[in-house]
């Protein structure tokens, strides 16, 4: 814009500081100073005309203007102008309502986003508590049922409800404690809840004082019924002690209990000839229906040492030794067997005839050795049947074993002998040992086919072939 100018006449020895501001384009200010004046009785000397006294007035005031350009009107206009900045056209009162704005309505946005977020979390914090009560009701109803089941079948065990009546040998050591005695009732069919025993003798202070012994329980007595006979002082009931050695038969050891007194032969021998109880023991289930063997239980009754009750029933007598042996053929025992591919009953026939055979444990592996080789390879060198002679006089051992009385009558039966038969016979002769077991999983690996023991020394003679067989035998003192 165009720079004003006016004319001040100020009274004699004045001074006045005049400032003309005007626009010299975008972002330019152009200021004109002017300082002090003299004292105007210096213009009045001399004789001069108004006219020329303006003039000179005029060219002074312009020689004293100085012009002052500020510090940013050599810089680059913006490219685009502020509008929040004061223009020559603008209201300074819009600015400042501008600013008062503002900030009230940024205050109002965030009070609005404050309660939207306080809104989202009650929400969210009511979905939570929502989901927490549904968990934990369904905790409480799961840890009802479970609590509720555990009690019902607890209670159940502790009357013996649905308990068969079943007599039941059980012995007690010095240093038995409760735990030790829940244990072993349980391993022996007489309660089903370890646990709850034990909570139950803890709730009536039963304490682990118990009557070392044997006593006769039995499966139908209740929880209170076993600790009162367990820590009851015994009458002095005569106990004793029978080891059932390795590779004996049912006939044998049904002699043996005879002898010590513990119960009648001819009552084990009935119970062993059937199938009573096939359904308390998966091993002797497995045992084939059709078969001719004599005695159903041989081969089930593990050689071991036993305490016995004189007199003792005869049930629980027989039940006692199926027990051990079951406990002796775990599942990992038996998994291996069936790796063989022979089934459990076959498996313990042919160990029965290596028990029998061998003269020692060690020998057992070579023996194991040659009956494998005959079974897996029939009809080599003509040889086709197993020709042992400890299963042709079974059930007894040899002719020498056979009764005085019975020697004139006594066929031998011909399913036994594996001199007439391929294969096995029709059962075991006897129980095997753990040690006849072992080797018959892990027999030696030879090309033996044919063994002999001289009867005296028992030194063993293996052969390839026939003829070294015959010399072997002459060896043996056989021939």
């Amino acid at each position: 814009m165009p720079v004003s100018d006016s004319l001040v006449v100020l009274p004699p020895g004045k001074v006045a500081d005049i400032v003309l501001t005007g626009q010299l384009g975008a972002g330019h200010q152009l200021k004109l100073r002017t300082t002090g004046g003299r004292n105007m009785d210096e213009h009045n000397k001399g004789s001069i005309s108004d006219e020329e006294l303006q003039r000179k007035l005029y060219e002074k005031r312009v020689k004293n203007f100085s012009l002052n350009l500020t510090d940013n009107s050599m810089e680059e206009p913006p490219a685009e102008a502020d509008d929040s900045a004061l223009n020559s056209y603008s209201d300074p009162r819009e600015k400042e309502l501008g600013e008062r704005q503002a900030p009230a309505q940024s205050k109002e946005t965030q009070k609005r986003l404050k309660k939207a977020a306080k809104r989202r979390n009650k929400e969210k914090s009511r979905g939570n508590r929502r989901f927490f009560r549904l968990v934990w009701l369904v905790m409480v109803v799961l840890v009802s049922i479970i609590a509720g089941r555990y009690m019902v079948d607890g209670v159940n065990d502790m009357l013996a409800v649905g308990r068969s009546s079943v007599d039941v040998s059980f012995t007690v050591e010095e240093d038995d404690t409760t735990a030790k005695i829940a244990q072993k009732l349980k391993d022996g069919g007489l309660i089903n809840n370890e646990s709850f025993f034990k909570l139950y003798a803890t709730l009536t202070k039963a304490g682990d004082t118990y009557t070392a012994g044997t006593f006769e329980l039995n499966t139908s007595m209740d929880y209170q019924a076993i600790i009162s006979e367990l820590q009851t002082p015994r009458s002095t009931r005569e106990q004793v002690f029978v080891t059932i050695p390795e590779g004996m038969g049912v006939l044998e050891l049904a002699g043996l209990l005879e002898e010590k007194g513990v119960c009648k032969a001819a009552d084990v021998l009935e119970l062993c000839k059937s199938r009573d109880f096939d359904g308390d023991f998966e091993l002797l289930a497995q045992i084939p229906a059709e078969s001719e063997r004599p005695y159903h239980l041989e081969g089930y009754l593990f050689p071991d040492s036993y305490y016995f009750y004189k007199d003792q029933d005869v049930t629980s007598v027989v039940k006692k030794l199926l027990r051990n042996t079951n406990d002796k053929l775990t599942k990992a025992l038996r998994d291996q067997i069936a790796e063989t591919g022979m089934s459990l009953d076959d498996f313990l026939t042919l160990a029965s005839i290596v028990q029998r055979e061998s003269a020692d444990d060690e020998d057992m592996y070579l023996v194991a050795s040659v009956l494998l080789n005959r079974l897996n390879n029939v009809g080599y060198q003509n040889i086709y049947t197993l020709d042992c002679d400890s299963t042709q006089y079974y059930p007894y051992r040899s002719p020498a074993a056979i009764p005085d009385d019975l020697k004139d009558s006594f066929e031998p039966l011909e399913a036994y002998n594996t001199y007439r038969n391929r294969g096995l016979p029709p059962g075991p002769i006897c129980t095997p040992s753990m040690a006849a077991i072992e080797a018959l999983l892990d027999p030696a690996k030879t090309n033996y086919y044919y063994f002999c023991h001289n009867p005296e020394t028992q030194e063993a003679y293996y052969a390839t072939t026939a003829a070294q067989h015959s010399v072997n035998m002459q060896k043996a003192g056989l021939r």
